[in-house]
């Protein structure tokens, strides 16, 4: 096609990527290469030397569909989209991963086994795929290396992980926090374990306390013929003003000062 010419073919320097999707490290196939940037968007490029590839790039049938509405013309981010596109294909899976050792399972039922075997494959197949750095090309002459950063690792009180799941599931056992409440908290500690699982902790020590604050203003309320919500409000006065009070001694003070007078 006359529009090829405008494009070179980005082939891997070590042979045993030929035929490899750049992308995720699938087979690849020639009927699914990507064109970066898009043929539909080629004009756009030739007329505005905006920054591009123009690059053939080896790709899997599934990353190909992908990136059919995809019009990033950086190879890297499209990698990027590429990724976002698989955990959103293979939430359930990764989730399945996540979550299930195999090892674990000994006591379910045979059909039940067999499915979260299934999801645990499937789930380990795609975080492969997200994981995969791509590798070094030829482009034009010109070899360009692939962007692999090293290797994050994750800390849970000073217990070090080379990966997020062993990471994720460690701390949801030995911290016994659910895995998806544990995956939100740390979206809002920006991955910091320690931060999250205290966060967490805090939090549920603060709901034991509220109830139990409920709890103790409602069985006051209703000796002393008194609302409810004034109980709570007068309690929590008293706390502010007497912190090294606890909440019984405080109610103690309340009933003193503000209802036997």
């Amino acid at each position: 096609m006359e529009e090829n010419k405008y494009y070179s073919k980005a082939i891997p320097v070590n042979v045993k990527y030929h035929g490899v999707c750049y992308y995720c490290g699938c087979e690849a196939e020639s009927k699914f290469d990507d064109y970066i940037p898009q043929k539909s968007d080629l004009t756009f490029y030739l007329e505005t030397n905006e920054e591009c590839a123009f690059a053939i790039v080896q790709c899997c049938k599934e990353c190909h569909s992908f990136l059919m509405d995809c019009r990033i013309p950086v190879i890297e981010n499209r990698k990027k989209h590429i990724n976002k596109s698989i955990k959103k294909t293979y939430k359930r899976a990764l989730n399945i991963y996540e979550r299930w050792e195999v090892d674990e399972l000994d006591d379910l039922s045979v059909d039940f086994i067999k499915s979260i075997k299934a999801g645990i494959a499937l789930g380990k197949e795609a975080d492969d795929r997200i994981q995969f750095a791509g590798y070094e090309y030829e482009l034009d002459g010109t070899v360009y290396h692939n962007k692999a950063s090293k290797p994050k690792t994750f800390t849970v009180f000073g217990e070090e992980f080379e990966e997020f799941r062993s990471a994720l599931q460690y701390a949801a056992k030995q911290y016994r926090i659910n895995i998806s409440v544990l995956k939100k908290r740390l979206l809002d500690n920006n991955i910091d374990f320690d931060q999250a699982i205290n966060a967490y902790h805090q939090e549920m020590e603060e709901l034991i306390i509220e109830k139990q604050k409920e709890k103790l203003c409602k069985a006051f309320a209703l000796k002393h013929k008194q609302n409810t919500n004034f109980v709570k409000s007068s309690l929590t006065t008293y706390l502010e003003n007497h912190p090294a009070l606890s909440m019984i001694q405080c109610l103690d003070l309340f009933y003193k000062e503000r209802i036997k007078k």
